[in-house]
Parts: structure tokens; sequence; C-alpha cells
């Protein structure tokens, strides 16, 4: 009876990956996936990075894809434009990223959504809210909230042990500083 199971298990598999390797002609003729799998960024990983994911991209080690709509989940996410629920210990888009991110390290070229983490870094502006130990935008149009928040314009709320503001009344602040 355990040979019967071990062959249908077999059998379960081999069609799986059948289909994986079915699916991958035409995603990849339309230069789009419902799914990918990173292992090593551009160097292992099922489609280049010019392939656009639109559904699950899975990081195991690490992915990179130039434009990512749906889950990012793992380790390393890079990605020049993202809309989607990320969840990995870096995350790096280099451009526009809307939607909720939370890791560790965040470093993104503008955010419209949640950026949560550790570390958070926004080379242009955020619309939305940034919350973590250290928070960094040139702009801000929304909340931050950490224990060390930097922004060269605020519109809105900072809270945090130490605020930083350079174009404001108050460039310096504890606890709570605001500007609209």
């Amino acid at each position: 009876m355990k040979v019967i199971t071990r062959k249908a298990t077999m059998k379960k598999i081999v069609v799986g990956l059948c289909l994986v390797v079915l699916m991958a002609g035409p995603a990849l003729a339309l230069n789009m996936t419902p799914f990918q799998i990173g292992f090593a960024g551009t160097k292992a990983q099922l489609f280049p990075q010019e392939t656009t994911v639109i559904g699950l991209r899975l990081n195991l080690v690490a992915s990179e894809n130039f434009d990512v709509m749906g889950v990012d989940v793992g380790f390393w996410s890079k990605s020049i434009q993202m809309d989607a629920f990320q969840v990995n210990l870096v995350n790096l888009v280099e451009t526009e990223f809307d939607g909720i991110s939370v890791g560790l390290l965040s470093q993104m070229g503008s955010v419209s959504g949640v950026q949560a983490g550790l570390v958070n870094l926004v080379r242009h502006d955020i619309n939305g809210v940034q919350a973590g130990l250290f928070n960094r935008a040139d702009d801000v149009n929304g909340i931050q909230i950490g224990l060390i928040n930097r922004t060269v314009s605020l519109r809105g709320i900072q809270i945090g042990l130490v605020n930083l503001l350079a174009e404001g009344p108050l460039t310096f602040f504890p606890i709570i500083n605001a500007a609209f």
C-alpha cells in the first residue's frame, strides 16, 4: 500500500512540474508571469528581470524584476516599480512603490501607502505613513512615526523622540512635530 501512495505522490509532483513548464512558455511570450521564484537575483530565478510579475513573487533568497504587482514575500526584493503588499527582510524599489511594505530595511524612490520597518528610506516623497526606528524622506505628506524621523518638507505630523524638519518653523522638535 505504501508503494501505491509513493507512486501517486510522484505522479502528482511530475504533473505539477509539467504544468509549471507549460505555463512558462506563454508567460515568456507575453513578458509577464503570475508566479516568480527567486534564489539569487537575476542569476537564479524562474523568469528574467524584464518579466513583469502580476501575482506572487517568492524571494527564497533574492528576486529582481522591473515591475511587480501583487504579493512579494521573502528575504531580498528588488524592483524598479511595485504595486504590492510586500514583506521581506530587505525591500528595494528604485522609483515608485504603491501599497504596504514591511521589512527590516526598506529603500524606495517614492511611496504611496505604508512603509513599516526598522529603517525606512525614501529618496523623494512619501504620501501616507512611515513607521520604524529610523525614517527618512525628502517630502512627507502624512505621518512619520519612529524613534528618529527626518524630512526636508512636511505636510503632516512627526511622532518620535527626535523629529528633524529641514524646511519648517521648527527644525528640531521632540515627541510631536507638525507642519501644514
